[in-house]
Parts: structure tokens; sequence; C-alpha cells
């Protein structure tokens, strides 16, 4: 126990214990850090605590791990050495400063020590699950049907009883034939039902026919390229639909003379359509069973321009023109990098996002497109002291249609089942054009001219692929992956992802318990039927018409054809980058063209307005005049009645 005298002493100097002068501490020189002082300055630098701190994604950026206690307890008090060899580098903020590199860093591999050697630390890859839903079955049907039939008699004349019906009769029966003829150049195991849902199953029968004939190639396989009517151009020649069909002619101007003009046909039926097919546009695709791809086109154009004209009357040659119709075949298949061969790879991310759809998986995209004309004429023009023009036809149809679906949203698509993709492009195109044009003229001598044909048909389709197109056997990594996800998992090793490609933050994911169905098809089908029965009777013009006119000039002109069908397609289908596959993989590409022209008509062309391409020509039907008809003058006199010449 203290004495009461040490008490007291400690009791009175307590409130004067102090040093009041600097020089009287340690002069020991500690290192001054950013600025020297002078050594002279005896002034004691006070503790600056305010440092910028920019906190982190703790959940990304972990610390390093603390130094281990050393074994020199003395060496705790060591924070300042007593003279460092060179200055020191500028203090750090009490945080870890964003990476250079994309925000989510790679694990440390297994064994990898921390800040003090033999510590780790581990960052597992969180999983989150929620039902998919992000299944499509989109189907447009458009569809034109016009009937324009003209009936043109003079003054007090009577079409016989079912004239116009028994034409009408008649041109339908030659159409179906027509058809007939051209679904005989579709194999018949490709005569799909024309909506999503057939398609869909249509390609589940052709996969599993297709593996069961241990994947043999179809017998209309052909390699990817650009093909017109039926050959492969190499190199690709610019396609014509880069220059767009020319604008129909304008009516001719034709004054204010004496004759008949008579301007019929120039009908325009177009169907245009657009998939552009995002949904499976991941970066890695997985699948469990077989891998099926197939990208088809079958074209036809089918035209019968069988033309009867007779002239009489004038002394003067007419002019007779004719033919020159051109038919078209253009089919592309074209193949492009992925979508993600640009983009840097990286980790595939701590966060993983996965959509799960239990059963089968549809992504159909389906288009039917139809463009119906009827347009047949009875037509007659008698006059002498007139002006006659007439305008028929002109008619047009088009059908526009785009589908633009899905984002660019997952990663990784994994499959258990098989995968099942079809881009296939169906176009037709039908033309009956056969005319009857008579001219006769009775105490004149007028300029005749006819001009008829000059039809064009056209089928363009294009498939274009991104990606799609590297495949390798299952790897160990993505059989695991699969297997912890199968499973529910919501932790997964960080080497696994290393193992697949990330593109940066959350990891997207599409898992598909059954088979992945991903359908996109076109039917585009133009049928015009354009038949004209056409009589022109000029008689000699009246003493008071001479008056207005006294040149005497008369002209008869008719005009027909110009009919112009055109069916275009495009398909974008964007793929996987890459595909894991556990079962075995078929691919294919088929194309069929034919242009249908029988030989007989008065000429007709495939895409050269010189050549006639004699391997693409084929008789559409055998009830068909296989005497060629060419125009001629009979010298006779104009009946009263154009009827009981023309329909009887």
């Amino acid at each position: 126990m203290a004495s009461a005298s040490f008490v007291e002493i400690i009791s009175h100097f307590a409130g004067y214990l102090q040093i009041f002068q600097d020089i009287a501490r340690d002069r020991i020189e500690y290192d001054e850090s950013l600025a020297a002082r002078p050594s002279d300055d005896y002034t004691t630098p006070r503790p600056h605590y305010d440092h910028p701190f920019t906190p982190d994604d703790m959940d990304i950026v972990a610390g390093p791990a603390p130094d281990l206690i050393p074994a020199d307890p003395l060496h705790l008090a060591r924070f300042a050495p007593i003279k460092h060899l060179r200055d020191l580098p500028p203090p750090e903020p009490d945080s870890f400063p964003p990476s250079p590199l994309p925000n989510i860093l790679l694990p440390m591999a297994s064994g990898a020590g921390g800040g003090g050697g033999g510590h780790h630390i581990e960052h597992h890859i969180k999983v989150v699950y929620q039902p998919g839903d992000a299944q499509s079955e989109i189907e447009v049907h458009q569809q034109n049907l016009m009937f324009n039939d003209v009936t043109i008699l003079p003054a007090g004349a009577v079409l016989p009883d079912g004239q116009a019906l028994q034409l009408d009769a008649d041109t339908l029966a030659t159409i179906k034939h027509m058809a007939d003829d051209a679904n005989a150049h579709i194999p018949s195991d490709w005569w799909i039902p024309q909506n999503g849902t057939g398609a869909a199953d249509f390609l589940n029968a052709h996969d599993a026919n297709w593996a069961a004939n241990g994947g043999m190639p179809d017998a209309h396989s052909v390699q990817p390229g650009y093909y017109l009517n039926g050959v492969l151009q190499d190199p690709a020649t610019p396609p014509p639909d880069q220059t767009p069909l020319a604008a129909p002619a304008p009516l001719p101007d034709t004054g204010h003379g004496l004759g008949q003009w008579a301007v019929l046909g120039s009908n325009d039926s177009t169907n245009a359509a657009l998939i552009v097919d995002l949904t499976h546009s991941a970066r890695t695709m997985v699948v469990m069973g077989d891998y099926f791809k197939t990208d088809a086109m079958f074209q036809t154009n089918t035209t019968i321009n069988h033309d009867h004209i007779s002239v009489s009357g004038g002394i003067g040659t007419p002019s007779i023109t004719t033919g020159d119709n051109v038919a078209t075949n253009i089919a592309d298949f074209v193949q492009h990098p992925g979508v993600y061969s640009t983009i840097p790879v990286t980790y595939a991310g701590p966060n993983w996002s996965v959509d799960v759809v239990n059963g089968d998986y549809y992504n159909v995209h389906s288009v039917i497109q139809d463009n119906y004309l009827l347009h047949n004429g009875i037509i007659t023009q008698t006059s002498a002291d007139t002006h006659y023009d007439l305008v028929g036809g002109n008619n047009q149809l088009g059908n526009l249609a785009r589908i633009f679906d899905g984002t660019i949203h997952y990663d990784l698509i994994v499959v258990q089942g098989a995968y099942h993709g079809m881009n296939v492009i169906f176009q037709n195109n039908i033309l009956l054009n056969n005319d009857q044009i008579k001219m006769a003229a009775d105490g004149t001598d007028p300029s005749q001219s006819v001009t008829s044909g000059h039809n064009n048909l056209l089928n363009e389709g294009t498939i274009e692929n991104y990606g799609g197109n590297s495949f390798s056997p299952l790897s160990v990594d993505a059989k695991t992956i699969d297997g912890l996800l199968a499973s529910g998992a919501t932790s997964l090793d960080p080497n696994l992802g290393a193992a697949i490609a990330g593109s940066g933050g959350t990891f997207h994911v599409l898992y598909i318990t059954g088979n992945y169905y991903d359908v996109n098809a076109v039917w585009q089908n133009n049928v015009t039927d354009d038949v004209n029965v056409i009589y022109q009777l000029q008689n000699q013009p009246s003493a008071g018409a001479l008056l207005y006119h006294p040149d005497g000039t008369v002209t008869q002109s008719v005009s027909t054809g110009h009919d112009r069908l055109a069916n275009d397609a495009a398909i974008i289908d964007v793929n996987p980058d890459k595909a894991y596959v556990n079962g075995h993989v078929y691919t294919d590409s088929i194309l069929v063209q034919a242009n249908l022209l029988p030989t007989h008509q008065d000429k007709a062309v495939n895409a050269d307005t010189h050549a006639l391409v004699p391997e693409l020509i084929a008789f559409v039907n055998d009830s068909q005049d296989p005497t060629h008809h060419a125009p001629a003058i009979v010298p006779t006199v104009a009946h009263n009645d154009p009827m009981a010449s023309m329909l009887s």
C-alpha cells in the first residue's frame, strides 16, 4: 500500500505533468513519406484520416487475405522502418481499384495461395432457376383473289348462252393441269401441309427417317451457293433482285386519229416475305441427342402463252410481235460467321440465370402467301368514225410479310433431347396467257399491229445462316454442366465458368428437357389466268369523219400480255456459334428449280432472250395443240356479227 506522502505528491503535480518544448522529444528521423521536411523542423506531423474511399462490388472483388502472424512479436510494432532505401510509392486508398479487365474476375486456380501464402478463397457460381415460356408459333396467311372478267360487245350483240362460263371453266381446268404438273416436279415426300403445325410434324417424321437411313443426303442435295435456273454460279453473278423489276410500261399516246386501240394484260402479282429468327442465337448449344438441320428451296415457273392471231383486210404487212417470255429461278444459300465471332470471350460469370422448359420447345414461323387473278375478256371493237381507246387489265395484287422474332438473349442453350431445325421456301408461278386476236378491215387500209407475250416470271429465295456450322463432341465440362443443371444445382464450381464462353454480366441459359423444334417455312404462289378473246372490225370512215381527218389514216392496235409474277422470300437464321453434340450431326441443303414452258408457244426464253434452255422445257399437257400457229393474213371480209366467227 502506497504511503500517504507519495499519494499527496502525485495529486499535487497531476495537473502540471507535461513537456512544454518539442525539442525535448526523441530526434530519431522516421520516413517522411511523400514530402521530406527540413531536418531542423521538429514539428510533429498530425495524422490525416480523410482518405478517398470508393466501395467496390464486394460480391465480385474480394480483399486479399491478411498476412500470417509473425513469430517475432516485436515485428508488430515496426510499422514504419527507420529509413527506406528508396522513396515509397504514392499511398493507396483503403480499397481495391477496379480491374481494367471485364468486371468479372477469373477465380484463382485450385491450390493458389492468398496474400500470405497457403490461403485460398473460392467464389462459387450462383445459379437461379425460373420457368421458361418464350416459345413461339407465328403463322401468317395472306391471300388475294380477284375476278376481273371483261365482256364488251357492240350494241345489239348477244353473247351465246354459257359462252363466258365455258371460257372460265376451260381456263380453270387448264390451270389445274398446270398446277398438277408443277407439283409433280416437287418430290412427293416434301409435300408439306401449309401451316406451322404441319411443318413441325413433317420435320419430326423427316428427321426420324433420315436417321434411320444412316444420314444419307437427299436426292436433290446441293452444295451451298448461288443458283440461277438450276446452275451453280461460281463466281456468283449479280442477282437480278438488286435491280427491281421495271415499272409497267406507260400507256401509248394514241393521239386523236381514227382507229381502234386495245391495251390488255399488264397485271402484277407479287409476294414478298422476310423471316428473321433470333430465338436460338446463343453463343453455345449443348445437345444431348442428335442434331438435324435442313435448308431447302423448291421453285417452279409454269406458263402457257399460245396466241392465235389473224389479220385481214389490210394491204400492207401487219406488225406482229409475240413471245419473249422470261422465266427465272434464283436460289441463294449463304453461310456467314457467327454473330459472336468478333466478340471477345470472357468468363461465364458468377451468376447464372436459367430458364427451364419442361417438355419440347417449339420455335415455328410460317408465312403463306397466295395471289389468284382470273382476268378473262371477251372484247369487240367495231367503229368507222371514232377514236376508240380500250384499256383493260393493269391489276396489281401484292402480299408483304415480315416476322422478326426473338432477341440475342441466351449465352447457352441446353437441349436434353434432339435439335430439329429446318428452313424451307416453296415458290410457284403459274400463268395462262392464251389470246385469240382477230383484226378485220373493210373498205380501208389501216395500220395494223399486235404485241403479245413479254411476260416475266421470277422466283427468288435466300436462306442466310449465321453460325451453326461448328460442331464438337460432348466435352467433359459440357456434360458436367448438363448434369448439374439437370439436378437443379444452385452452386457450380468456378472452373466451369471458364469452360463455357461468356460475354460478361449475368450468364443466361435456356434449359430444355425435351426436343427443340426450330422451323422457318414460306409458301408463295402466284396464279394468273389472263385469256382474252379480242375482235377488231374497222370499216371505211364516213365523209364527215374524213373532214376532220383529211389524211384518212386509220389504226388498229392490240397489246396483250406483259404480265409479271414475282415471289421473293428471305430467311435469316442466327444460330449458335458452337454446338456440343452427344449424338450424331445431320445437315443438308436441298434445291429443286424448274421452268415449265411448252415448246409449242410462240417463243419462250429463260433469262436470256436469245437462247432457250432445252433441259428446262417440259410439255404442260397433252391436250394442247402441238402445232405451232404462226400469225396469218386471212383475206376474208369481216362478218357483221363478230360472235359468229369468234365463238362458234
